[in-house]
């Protein structure tokens, strides 16, 4: 598990995922160490990653849903850093396990899919 000195992460992006949690979610979350694995079910763990997607214009696909990507809001920041350095450098996914780096949102792999109508 990465330590609070190794994480990159800012305040002001704390203080915006806390604010999806208060504001979104209604959970009060009481720091950003604080462990979030009891807190969130998994309708609130669908909910916030919906709201972590709109808010900072990014995906997140089943290889993201690692624990420790969504314990702490630290963890939370550290990881939309993460994804956010990885979109802005423009190259394809560094992840051999990742099915469509190319992807750039939910909604692109759903619009390519058949509705069956």
């Amino acid at each position: 598990m990465l330590r609070r000195a190794d994480m990159s992460f800012d305040a002001d992006l704390c203080d915006r995922i806390r604010q999806i949690f208060w504001h979104k979610l209604n959970l009060e979350v009481p720091s950003i160490d604080a462990d979030l694995i009891g807190t969130l079910d998994s309708l609130h763990l669908v909910d916030l990653l919906l709201h972590l997607e709109q808010e900072f214009q990014t995906s997140v696909s089943p290889e993201d849903l690692e624990i420790d990507n969504f314990r702490t809001i630290e963890g939370i920041a550290s990881f939309i850093t993460n994804k956010k350095a990885f979109a802005g450098n423009g190259s394809a996914s560094p992840d051999p396990t990742d099915p469509v780096p190319n992807a750039t949102s939910r909604d692109q792999l759903r619009s390519d899919r058949p509705t069956g109508r």
